[in-house]
């Protein structure tokens, strides 16, 4: 059941298999984008219903994570930066079929003063992101976050490659530069 003849998976279990396991990384994505957990969640669901909606598009054997990446960039720049919210039809039922509300789980908390220490470092490295000019952190993001290579973020960001490189080496700077103060003060490097 839920095959198509021939034993072949249908669209939707093609889909949930290829694309439902990068939920958390999209919603660490959209979250990155949008800064703020509500707006992120909508974005996420709108990325997904519209990568079910075209994931006939899809090319199997390609990353789908990038593709995903991409679909949800698109719909930040598109609809979210000009306030326009779009809503996307999704077949009847599948909004319940998959739960969202379950998009992220903790990691087991064993050793306190570790979990502090990332969590601080976290929280210094994410600011210092958030703080990037929009076009810098979404080069970061993509690149050093979710690990896109070159090709697959100019894509997802429609720019040429070598203006992901430039912005990927000028975000880096901006990063290393506001950290910098971070790091002299808590003793990690000299002034």
């Amino acid at each position: 059941m839920g095959e198509k003849a021939g034993g072949r998976p249908n669209q939707r279990e093609l889909f949930e298999q290829q694309a439902m396991p990068h939920l958390d990384h999209l919603y660490t994505a959209a979250l990155h984008l949008t800064r703020n957990p509500a707006d992120a969640k909508d974005l996420l669901q709108d990325t997904i219903l519209r990568g079910y909606r075209f994931f006939h598009q899809f090319t199997p054997g390609t990353n789908c994570r990038a593709w995903l990446l991409t679909i949800l960039y698109n719909s930040f720049r598109n609809e979210y930066r000009r306030a326009a919210r779009e809503k996307v039809s999704a077949p009847e039922n599948f909004e319940r079929e998959i739960d969202l509300q379950n998009l992220r789980s903790d990691p087991p908390q064993n050793d306190p003063e570790s979990n502090l220490f990332d969590k601080l470092l976290d929280h210094e490295v994410e600011s210092a992101l958030d703080q990037l000019p929009e076009e810098f952190r979404a080069v970061i993001l993509l690149v050093d976050i979710e690990e896109l290579n070159y090709e697959e973020a100019a894509r997802a960001l429609s720019v040429p490659v070598g203006t992901v490189r430039s912005r990927l080496s000028r975000g880096r700077a901006m990063m290393r530069e506001a950290l910098r103060s971070f790091a002299i003060a808590k003793g990690y490097i000299r002034s």
